[in-house]
């Protein structure tokens, strides 16, 4: 008998290496290659381990190879008047950063990773 790959892969290594987060609905995982093996002072400081984003609350939570987290808020295009400018893209670039740390410790990054990826979930930064 052949075994699929992706029959295979949830007992890969890379796989059970993963750690076990708690994401909400609304979250989009474009990256995760956290893995408890890494060693902060090894990795590239720029290279991204982790990036999402939650576009209703125009949060992006993402951890680079130092083991250094951000989260960046993209606020909302305004008007003259004030008023949202809907339909727009998130813009990161021009955000507002609202948390960092800076750690070598593995747990406390993953901690710090689930309470923030938690806060954003529901967490509003401007009205209407």
């Amino acid at each position: 008998m052949t075994v699929r790959f992706e029959d295979a892969y949830p007992g890969s290594k890379a796989f059970l290496e993963l750690p076990a987060l708690r994401v909400p609905a609304g979250w989009r995982i474009a990256l995760n290659a956290l893995s408890d093996q890494l060693d902060p002072g090894l990795c590239d400081p720029d290279s991204v381990l982790f990036s999402a984003t939650n576009a209703a609350t125009r949060f992006e939570i993402e951890v680079t190879g130092g083991f250094h987290l951000r989260v960046t808020y993209a606020p909302w295009p305004r008007t003259e008047r004030g008023r949202r400018i809907a339909d727009q893209p998130l813009a990161f670039l021009d955000g507002e950063v609202v948390h960092e740390l800076a750690t070598e410790d593995y747990a406390a990054l993953i901690a710090d990773l689930q309470h923030w990826i938690a806060r954003c979930s529901v967490w509003v930064r401007e009205g209407n």
